[in-house]
């Protein structure tokens, strides 16, 4: 029977607990969808109707992100140097005068130097991350399915919205 009450117990403090963390995220979700029109805050009738977390980001997850776009970028550019070197290459094969076979060559060296120092570069956004534990959490994943009544409509909608670990603040958000 004592057993039986720590279990109650334990599972009652559990349950205050999850909805103590669930009112955080609701309130800076809240905040969040609202502070762009502070003047209808009590007109919108916002309400909650599901909220579960979804996952964390850590300092990996942000360099691992930081480093897939700064890639995706550089082979963009270098896609456009290429061309850039094609075109002088089909307009040095089309060239009869000495001084723009000249002029042709030294645009395609110049280019192809640069083609090289862009395979070469590296991120240079990482500085902040270099002291910094790869598995500290740097947000929450809080996916919020939520009514509001714009116009007389109620319309629902649901996003992921990524809040600091302690819950307090909203970095933004992200439909699903």
């Amino acid at each position: 029977m004592k057993n039986v009450i720590y279990l109650l117990v334990a599972v009652f403090f559990a349950s205050c607990g999850g909805s103590n963390t669930n009112s955080v995220y609701e309130k800076t979700i809240r905040e969040h969808i609202l502070k762009r029109n502070p003047n209808s805050y009590g007109d919108l009738n916002f309400k909650v109707v599901e909220l579960t977390e979804q996952g964390t980001v850590t300092v990996a997850d942000s360099i691992d992100y930081l480093t897939d776009e700064f890639r995706k970028d550089k082979d963009l550019i270098i896609k456009r140097v290429e061309l850039a070197k094609k075109m002088s290459e089909d307009l040095l094969a089309k060239a009869k005068k000495q001084s723009d076979i000249d002029k042709y060559n030294a645009d395609i060296a110049t280019i192809n130097a640069r083609v090289d120092s862009l395979k070469n570069l590296v991120p240079d956004n990482l500085k902040g991350y270099d002291s910094r534990n790869a598995n500290e959490e740097l947000a929450k994943i809080v996916r919020c399915k939520y009514s509001v009544q714009v116009a007389g409509n109620t319309v629902e909608e649901t996003f992921d919205f990524y809040i600091s670990p302690d819950g307090n603040k909203c970095y933004g958000k992200k439909g699903i």
